[in-house]
């Protein structure tokens, strides 16, 4: 078990459990940062009111919207430390990322959820607080800014563009 816990500790503690089966939805911006052929496109999810989530893709398009089902209504759905999460496949490293919408390093400092992170086309994610940039295509690491921690990374797995989606820790 001690191995376990060792190869584990990338992943986050901090509360997050959230599956989409897009096979129902059928959101495209979601899909595309489900695709293991679009590399460096990311999707920020997360719950826009009672009825419905919010897709959001580092790609400069439009949010787009997918209608919850009977079961996400039910469910009670942790979408990282202030409803929203970030996922898609790195252009570097062909892993599948999960990691929360907000910035680690001044969530950590200040206990506040108003850091909540913009995705750039290139991959990265800055924060309009403290300017730090981390690099979504390879694992959230800091790679400007004052020293600090990288993103938070939760467990995320896809079965496909129109598959599923499970993010957790």
């Amino acid at each position: 078990m001690l191995l376990s816990a060792c190869a584990d500790s990338e992943y986050s503690n901090y509360p997050c459990h959230l599956v989409i089966n897009n096979s129902t939805m059928q959101n495209m911006t979601l899909g595309s940062a489900m695709n293991a052929m679009s590399p460096g496109v990311f999707c920020r999810i997360s719950r826009d009111g009672k009825t419905r989530f919010k897709f959001e893709t580092n790609q400069n398009s439009e949010p787009s919207y997918g209608m919850l089902t009977a079961i996400d209504q039910k469910a009670q759905w942790t979408i990282g430390i202030y409803n929203a999460i970030i996922v898609g496949f790195g252009n570097q490293t062909g892993k599948f990322y999960a990691y929360d919408s907000q910035c680690r390093n001044c969530y950590e400092s200040s206990g506040l959820t108003r850091y909540a992170l913009t995705m750039n086309t290139d991959g990265t994610a800055t924060c309009r607080y403290c300017h730090r940039v981390y690099d979504m295509n390879s694992g959230g690491i800091l790679i400007k800014g004052d020293k600090g921690r990288g993103m938070i990374e939760y467990r995320g797995n896809t079965t496909g563009t129109f598959g599923i989606l499970t993010v957790n820790n």
